[in-house]
């Protein structure tokens, strides 16, 4: 046991010493506090004025002041909605009416319009032609994908719908009233009864954990077999043998990177913890808070991080001693690296129904179970039976992966040249 902690310290203190743990774990915590504040603080920033020439060809006196009703009705809504940073983001858009003649050519007025945008990005248009039963609008800019062209959009459909009710007879004071959108809201029910808002912040935080539990076993077992091939390939290994089992080599090398890992996953969990706990200014001033995170959820993550990591970890570490150099561990890898990749394939499914017989049989199996019951689990909280019953299958499975491992390690690593063959490697297994 002794050696197996020297080599275990070994291990942990090589790699957590050096600039590139440091920067990871330091970096991560604000990348993702980034990647969460500066779209929305870019966005809050980001609107203006539009100024948008509109070429009337619909015959309909009143529709333009309509859709400049409905504009300004939006946006007092939205200053309104955002009171602390009032019409701050927001693209206000100024139209100026231009009325097609009676024998006037709109394909004459659209090529005119046409050759002064090709110089000036700043000139958008708007052509309406059809009537009000049959309204075509079309929006001519430099830049199509703005976001906020939607709320141009939203304002002629409101426009058209209100004079074509008043057009109906019915009483125009009313017909806010009558037209009036309702939003739902989304209630969470939790596993002990409770209710909590929930929404599509399920989702962010459900697909979040998946990406880092994905690529953090993914990073730490590549660790691993590149330790295997490195000290393979230097010789080391054969000074090792002479005094330390093969056996006791690989745990000693699996726990310490495992240990690194574990380190680094500490403190990003200690960066959620702060973050959804006193929130952040930046975001809440914008009327946007931050999704509480329950501590359970974050014990559950670090718990499947660690047996995901000590299942992958031995696989990595097995492959690491079957092969000499990168290049053939690039090959041999692949099935291993094709386990982790296949619940990001389908974590779509799991989102759309976590408790469907699929989902609930798919998060059992142990090589999937590391993300996608922890997605499950961040999603709907399954039934604890569920989420034990998925512990005890992968510790059941990581016993038996050591067992395989070990007993292939300890023959390969002392091998050099050809890959084995399966059946080489059924030999390796029987050995003893």
């Amino acid at each position: 046991m002794k050696k197996v902690l020297i080599i275990i310290k070994r291990e942990y203190l090589v790699r957590v010493r050096t600039r590139a743990f440091l920067i990871g774990t330091i970096v991560t915590p604000l990348l993702m506090l980034a990647l969460i504040t500066l779209p929305i603080f870019f966005a809050t920033r980001g609107g203006g004025v539009r100024r948008v020439t509109v070429l009337d060809q619909t015959g309909e006196p009143d529709l333009f002041d309509a859709i400049n009703r409905s504009l300004d009705s939006r946006s007092e809504s939205s200053e309104e909605t955002n009171r602390n940073d009032p019409g701050v983001g927001r693209t206000r858009y100024v139209l100026t009416r231009r009325v097609i003649a009676p024998g006037e050519e709109l394909q004459t007025v659209q090529t005119e319009f046409q050759r002064q945008a090709g110089q000036d990005p700043d000139i958008t248009y708007l052509v309406l032609r059809g009537g009000l039963d049959k309204l075509e609008p079309e929006y001519y800019a430099k830049n199509t994908s703005d976001f906020s062209i939607g709320t141009l959009e939203r304002a002629i459909n409101d426009a058209v719908a209100n004079l074509r009710l008043r057009r109906a007879g019915l009483n125009p004071s009313q017909i806010s009233a009558y037209t009036k959108r309702v939003e739902m809201k989304r209630n969470k029910i939790t596993s002990s009864g409770e209710v909590r808002e929930g929404g599509g912040t399920d989702f962010v935080v459900a697909f979040v954990m998946l990406f880092f539990i994905y690529i953090s076993v993914l990073m730490y077992g590549l660790f691993v077999m590149r330790g295997v091939i490195e000290e393979k390939q230097s010789r080391i290994v054969e000074v090792l043998v002479s005094s330390v089992k093969p056996a006791q080599m690989m745990l000693g090398k699996v726990i310490g990177i495992g240990a690194v890992g574990l380190t680094q996953i500490g403190v990003w969990v200690l960066s959620a913890l702060v973050l959804t706990t006193f929130g952040v200014s930046a975001v809440s001033s914008r009327g946007v808070s931050m999704p509480s995170l329950p501590v359970s959820l974050l014990v559950y993550f670090v718990i499947f991080f660690v047996l995901g990591y000590f299942l992958f970890a031995t696989l990595y570490a097995m492959v690491g001693s079957t092969v000499s150099s990168e290049e053939e561990a690039q090959q041999a890898q692949f099935p291993v690296t094709i386990l982790l990749v296949v619940p990001m394939l389908i974590f779509n499914m799991i989102i759309a129904n976590p408790t469907s017989g699929a989902s609930i049989a798919l998060s059992m199996v142990p090589f999937f179970a590391p993300t996608l019951m922890m997605m499950r689990i961040a999603v709907v909280n399954p039934p604890l039976w569920q989420i034990l019953l998925s512990m005890a299958i992968m510790v059941a499975t990581i016993l038996g992966c050591v067992w395989l491992s070990a007993r292939i390690y300890r023959v390969g690593i002392l091998m050099y040249g050809k890959r084995p063959s399966i059946a080489e490697l059924g030999r390796w297994i029987r050995y003893s």
